[in-house]
């Protein structure tokens, strides 16, 4: 073979390499959606600002990058992404959550804060199942994982995270509750703190369930946290939207 027949094999080659290897808008994407999702920002961050990059007027992008920001307290560019999504977007969802975004940033800055407290905001639903799961912090030092269920009256959680938590039950209110063996009585107690991503809620009452051992969550996100926002679930882009009332 000669060398100008090598050179050419060689070029051929690298840009095979390269065409294989190439993402498109739709990789950035769909890698950013999936990587939000699980939590994991800063490369959610790296691969929308890509996927923007590459298409500037996707309006889905920019919803992503003002969640994003918003995530990191990043007003200003989260305001940008969110007007962009106000102005084009034909998603009613995406444009009402941007829209209270935009009121209670702007609001915040009247108020000369600096770093707003997260009272709402996006958070991202795993799946297990036919469940959706989202992970809960209670008085800020003790973390779970909870079924969301919009039917249950009361937030629960295992008794072992009420031990963890230093909860006394022995005298505790007990009210009844239905359970698929039929209605038992439990014990309610108050959470000073209940907190899914930085969505927070104050004095939370949760009633104590006796779970399984082993079980792959610690509880029930019920009503009595639910109700204190304005919930949308969108299970297209595995999210819960909380607002303010």
């Amino acid at each position: 073979m000669t060398k100008a027949a090598l050179f050419l094999v060689l070029v051929i080659q690298l840009l095979c390499v390269q065409s294989a290897s190439a993402k498109t808008f739709f990789d950035y994407y769909q890698n950013g959606v999936m990587e939000y999702r699980q939590g994991s920002y800063s490369q959610a961050m790296s691969d929308f600002q890509q996927a923007f990059s590459l298409s500037p007027s996707n309006s889905n992008v920019h919803y992503y990058l003002g969640l994003l920001n918003d995530q990191f307290n990043r007003n200003h560019e989260a305001v940008v992404h969110y007007q962009f999504v106000m102005d084009h977007c034909d998603e009613t969802r995406l444009v009402d959550y941007a829209a209270t975004r935009v009121r209670d940033i702007q609001k915040t800055a009247l108020a000369g804060i600096s770093s707003p407290v997260k009272t709402a905001g996006v958070v991202a639903l795993k799946q297990f199942s036919n469940a959706l799961l989202v992970e809960a912090t209670m008085n800020e030092k003790v973390a779970g994982t909870f079924i969301v269920d919009t039917g249950a009256t009361y937030t629960s959680i295992s008794r072992e995270m009420a031990d963890a938590l230093g909860l006394d039950l022995t005298h505790a209110e007990r009210v009844p509750i239905t359970t698929a063996n039929g209605r038992i009585e439990v014990p309610k107690v108050m959470l000073k703190t209940l907190s899914v991503n930085g969505v927070e809620a104050h004095n939370v009452e949760v009633t104590v369930l006796d779970l399984r051992k082993g079980a792959s969550f610690s509880g029930l996100l019920g009503l009595s946290f639910i109700k204190q926002f304005r919930l949308t679930i969108d299970p297209q882009l595995g999210q819960l939207i909380f607002q303010p009332l």
